[in-house]
This record gives C-alpha cells, structure tokens and sequence, in this order.
C-alpha cells in the first residue's frame, strides 16, 4: 500500500469524518460529503469523505483510477447514503468510467464547480479558472465520475 492511500486511510479520511459529524462541520461540509456504501466483496457498510458538487437532487463526485472505493459502484445503479452538511441522504449512484459524453459533462461541471480540484486530477484550468478541454482530453481515460440521484427528502439519522 502506498503512503499516499495510508496517509488518507488512516489519518486524513478519519479526521474529515469527525470534523464533518462534529458542530464545525460548516468549515469542510460546502463541497466535502460522507459517501456510504456497501463493499461489494464484505458486503459491510463503508464510507469515505469525498469533494462533491450538488445541483438540486443530483450530486456529482469524481475520483480517478488510482483510488479503489468507486470499484464498489460498478454495478450501477448502486443505493448509497450520503451526509451532506449534516443532512443524510438515500440516493441511487451511478458510474461513469472512460470516455464519453456523459464523463467529460460530468467533469466539466464538477471541476467548474470545485476548480481546487483540477490540480488533483492533473487537469488544468486556463486564466479564467475554466476546464482546457485539451486537458480533459489526455486526462478523461483516468477519471471516474459518480453522479448520485438524491431521494427527495434527507433520510432519518
């Protein structure tokens, strides 16, 4: 296992999560999400804090080939429960990977949405903070896109 994935399995994702659970949630909770799901070989519930990008019930996040938490989703449509600002949600995830229309709007809205993370993915922005579509292009292979239709009305704690 990588350092990278260590340092965010065990000291990164846990602090995010308490933080995001915890009453200064306001700090992180604007585009930083807890995504729950189930592993689809234990069958358990996990979950991971995630950048997200919500448009009214349809809530996008974005992840690339080197992280393995999205391979859960595969077998789209999965049912997920996401905390958004302290609010969770029961929503329906799909899996976009590779390249197509669908991945590179997705993106496009995400990345326009949280440009931060652009440098994350490799992807680079032109003076305007605006995707360079040559970028995406070299880029899109690599990039996995999770839209999650939200069930209208946040679920009970």
């Amino acid at each position: 296992m990588s350092a990278e994935i260590l340092f965010y399995r065990y000291l990164l994702n846990p602090a995010m999560r308490g933080l995001l659970r915890s009453p200064l949630h306001r700090l992180a909770s604007g585009n930083i999400a807890i995504l729950h799901f189930k592993g689809r070989k234990s069958g358990r519930w996990l979950n991971t804090p995630l950048s997200y990008m919500r448009e009214g019930n349809r809530v996008r996040l974005l992840s690339n080939t080197n992280t393995r938490w999205w391979l859960n989703l595969r077998h789209s449509p999965v049912g997920v429960q996401i905390e958004i600002q302290a609010k969770r949600y029961n929503g329906s995830a799909m899996l976009y990977e590779g390249d197509s229309e669908a991945t590179r709007e997705g993106v496009r809205k995400f990345i326009a949405a949280v440009p931060r993370d652009a440098k994350i993915y490799g992807l680079k922005l032109d003076n305007n903070k605006q995707l360079l579509e040559t970028s995406l292009s070299t880029k899109v292979h690599e990039l996995i896109l999770v839209e999650i239709e939200l069930d209208p009305a946040p679920s009970p704690a």
